[in-house]
């Protein structure tokens, strides 16, 4: 080839698109390195418990659905969810960080019962909404110390009334959100902090918000009229003890004969379980705990510990958000937005998916237990399952032997090519056509994080092998044709070969997403990395190759 028409070929579109998508796919590649599956690099085992056996074996796959979708829904790594008898369920993932896997923990843990209240009163609940998913649907602004997120909804025809209904008269009220607020609960306050929080009037969370109402609502108004969970003193008695008669001290003890009568009263209204809300300065003893589960109470403890106010009474009510009503209504409402405040743009986008998740993959049936040995187990009666990792079945170095029999493989078939048509400079571009190819789908698995396993690496073979079929079908098409002198231009021909692979692209494309459609669990990542490598194929390499062609033949 000429030097001139050499220059005019790197100068093609075409040439330029797929240099373009190699140097961005080396840049990603160096930036973010590749996220290898369990196979090569060992995961970790989450065992779950229910707080209960499943009714049917429907009930169970429900509870693994929803959980891969809310875990798939966080992000491209690859978490496989294994149901194990009617009380157990096994998430199986790559190894990772401990953020990492306190992050999904915290996703698992959810019930994800979502509901609005507005001054206590029952506003909307969480299946009676669904995501708007037009443009307007997600909204992140910068509010000077810090971020602004909101999640567009919209209601049904029972939620937009409910929610009209709630909301009447009450302009600039706040609109709280509640995920996974306790039920049949009442929280056991001493004497001493029951009065420190009714005295306070103001609640600043982390992110900068004020869960008080323009200083009217204290802190017990938040917990027994907007959280509507009943509040439980237990109650001193103050003894003097007489020592010798040189001293005189004063000791205080808890009046259980009180405590026991508002356990009764409780008991009668249906509540069954008490969170002891223990601040820093308080000291209910193990007796106290001892004596609620004697009369049939199941006991939490929930301290406050260094946490500011606010987020130890979101911790206790399950309170996301109190955003202000700005807008009046006199009849259903429809429309409404889901917001909060972050202190960085990246948090606030995190927010963003996590409620988009929690709010769109359900409610889970059946409460799943705190894993044991865990964050989410201190201070709990009870625990469930285990968190154990486990080593690689293949290991790293099984990448290695990989990439090196795949560069050989190439090498082998430009051999064979270069046998077939006795013309080095036709099997040198099919060799290096490859070689981008491959560099082009491991970047793009690094720009979206998406986690290699051995299936994806078989996909990515797949493709490849796919690749030099379809190139193998530009180079017949193009000197076949030639050989019979047949009057029809070179670009005629390449069209003809790109009808083939074309109709072959759309069929493999096809089959794969059939794939992805029928829930096929592990199979998803192969059929995933099939369809992203066939379409590079066709849109970048392909094309390119075919240019290439084009300008030798010439």
């Amino acid at each position: 080839m000429e030097r001139k028409s050499f220059v005019r070929m790197l100068k093609n579109i075409k040439i330029l698109l797929l240099l373009t998508a190699i140097i961005l796919s080396v840049v990603f590649l160096y930036v973010k390195p590749l996220n290898f599956g369990s196979e090569f690099v060992g995961g970790v085992y989450i065992e779950l418990e229910l707080e209960h056996s499943a009714n049917s074996t429907e009930e169970m796959q429900t509870m693994k659905t929803i959980l891969e979708n809310r875990l798939n829904g966080m992000g491209l790594r690859d978490i496989q969810v294994i149901t194990w008898g009617d009380q157990f369920l096994v998430v199986k993932m790559a190894k990772a960080s401990p953020e990492q896997i306190n992050e999904i923990e915290s996703i698992i843990m959810r019930q994800a019962k979502y509901i609005e209240r507005v001054d206590g009163k029952l506003a909307l609940k969480g299946d009676e909404l669904t995501l708007d998913t037009s443009s307007r649907g997600v909204a992140i602004t910068s509010t000077g110390g810090g971020y602004q997120w909101q999640v567009a909804v919209i209601h049904n025809l029972e939620g937009a009334n409910r929610f009209g209904e709630a909301i009447a008269g009450k302009m600039g009220r706040p609109i709280d959100s509640f995920i996974d607020a306790p039920e049949n609960t009442s929280i056991l306050l001493t004497e001493a902090t029951y009065k420190r929080l009714h005295s306070m009037t103001s609640f600043k969370t982390l992110e900068g918000w004020d869960i008080a109402f323009h200083g009217f609502d204290n802190g017990i108004y938040i917990i027994e009229n907007r959280s509507q969970i009943q509040i439980t003193q237990i109650k001193t008695i103050k003894t003097n003890n007489d020592e010798n008669n040189k001293s005189t001290a004063q000791e205080e003890n808890f009046d259980f004969d009180d405590l026991k009568a508002q356990l009764d009263e409780l008991k009668n209204k249906g509540i069954n379980t008490i969170i002891i809300a223990q601040d820093k300065d308080d000291n209910i003893t193990i007796q106290v705990e001892n004596f609620i589960a004697e009369n049939g109470f199941k006991v939490i403890r929930k301290p406050k510990g260094d946490t500011i106010y606010a987020e130890w009474i979101k911790e206790l009510t399950g309170l996301q958000s109190s955003p202000r009503l700005n807008f009046f209504s006199s009849g259903p409402v429809y429309n409404a937005v889901i917001e909060g405040t972050s202190p960085t743009k990246a948090d606030a986008e995190n927010k963003v998916v996590a409620t988009q998740v929690l709010l769109s993959s359900g409610n889970l049936p059946i409460k799943i237990l705190p894993i044991c040995g865990t964050t989410f187990a201190e201070n709990t009666e009870q625990c469930g399952g285990k968190e154990t990792t486990f080593d690689s079945v293949l290991g790293e170095k099984f990448l290695s032997i990989s990439a090196i029999i795949g560069i050989i493989t190439i090498i082998v078939v430009s051999i064979i090519i270069f046998i077939r048509y006795r013309k080095m400079i036709l099997a040198i571009p099919v060799m290096l056509t490859c070689l981008s190819e491959i560099i082009i789908i491991l970047g793009f698995a690094s720009m979206i994080h998406w986690e290699l396993d051995l299936l994806a690496i078989a996909g990515i073979i797949i493709v490849v092998g796919t690749g030099v079929d379809n190139q193998i079908v530009i180079l017949d098409e193009t000197l076949k044709r030639g050989k019979k002198k047949e009057v029809v231009s070179i670009v005629e021909r390449i069209k003809s070969a790109f009808f083939i692979i074309f109709v072959s692209a759309g069929t493999i494309i096809v089959v794969m997403l059939a794939l992805m459609g029928i829930e096929a669990g592990m199979l998803k990542g192969f059929a995933f990395t099939t369809i992203a490598g066939v379409l590079i194929g066709v849109i970048i390499t392909r094309p390119a190759f075919a240019k290439i062609v084009e300008y030798i033949m010439r």
